[in-house]
Parts: C-alpha cells; structure tokens; sequence
C-alpha cells in the first residue's frame, strides 16, 4: 500500500522518463497524422488484385505522395453510377463527402482500368473488350460520375484515368 501511495504523490524517475518519451513522441509526430486537416484528394480505385501494387505509384506521379484519402470499390467510376452496383453507389458516394467533410479533399480521382470484371458484369454482351471501344465506355460512364458530382458536390474538382494492366495510365477526363 505504501508504495501505491508513494507513487500517486511522488513520480519515480522512470516514470518521468514514461512521461518524456510519450512527449517526444507525439511532439515528432506530423501535425496531419495528429489531426485532421487537408488533403488534397481522394483516389478511387478498382478492387482488381492486379494493380493494388501500381496504384501508390501512379498517385504519386501526381505529386500526391501519400497525401489523400483512398477508397476501393469494384469498378472504381462505375461504382458511382451502375445500376447493378446500388450498394456501391451509396459507398461511393457516402466515401467521398466524408472525405470532403473531414480532409476537406478539393478534387476526386478515379482510376479506372483496362479488362475490368465489373464491367463485364454490369455491361453484359455490350461489354467492350480492349482498344478504343473499351476506352470509350470507361469514358460515358466517367462522364456520368462527372455530371452526378456537379450535382452533388458542387465545385469540387475531379480527374479521370485510365490504367493497363502493365500499370501505365491515360487521362480520360
């Protein structure tokens, strides 16, 4: 019993260390990991296990480097607009005015990719499979994501892409 009362009113030197260190600690972390703040965007990928590893990459050839938000939904654009996907809609949707509320992001990006299973999926027979026929449905669907954000999230700026499964990207829009 002594000693808990010892160390209630009389901090030990290692527990002062404790203390110090725990200071240090969060002094040297970055302002943006202690708090939110701004992020400049947020980045919506496809699902797709065959470019997880080109995606950091490509963003950071956008001079983001680490600093946005990241959401992955099958499709990416198409999970904003598709109507065989509701679900996804609502995430898609929901994701990005949380990262507007809470980052204050200013613009969306969407990286979309080539041979894409969603696609398949939602467009059928009428599915486009390679070239420009393929680039040009991943284009009528960004557009629609474009026109439904102008709606609502008025302002907020976006980009379109278009990835190879070799990791190589085009802008769309």
């Amino acid at each position: 019993m002594s000693l808990l009362h010892h160390c209630a009113h009389h901090p030990s030197r290692r527990d002062f260390s404790l203390l110090l260190a725990g200071a240090g600690i969060i002094a040297a972390t970055p302002f943006k990991a202690r708090a939110s703040g701004n992020i400049d965007a947020l980045c919506v990928t496809c699902i797709d296990y065959r470019l997880v590893a080109a995606n950091a990459p490509f963003f950071d050839h956008l001079n983001l480097h680490g600093e946005y938000d990241q959401v992955s939904l099958a499709g990416a654009s198409l999970a904003a607009v598709s109507p065989k996907f509701p679900s996804a809609n609502a995430a898609f949707w929901d994701q990005l005015a949380i990262a507007k509320n809470l980052h204050h992001v200013q613009r969306l990006i969407v990286l979309d990719h080539r041979d894409c299973g969603a696609f398949k999926v939602a467009f059928g027979k009428d599915f486009a499979p390679s070239g420009a026929p393929e680039t040009a449905q991943h284009k009528g669907v960004m557009a629609q994501v474009q026109q439904e954000l102008a709606k609502r999230q008025p302002g907020l700026g976006s980009e379109f892409y278009l990835m190879a499964l070799d990791g190589t990207a085009e802008r769309v829009l």
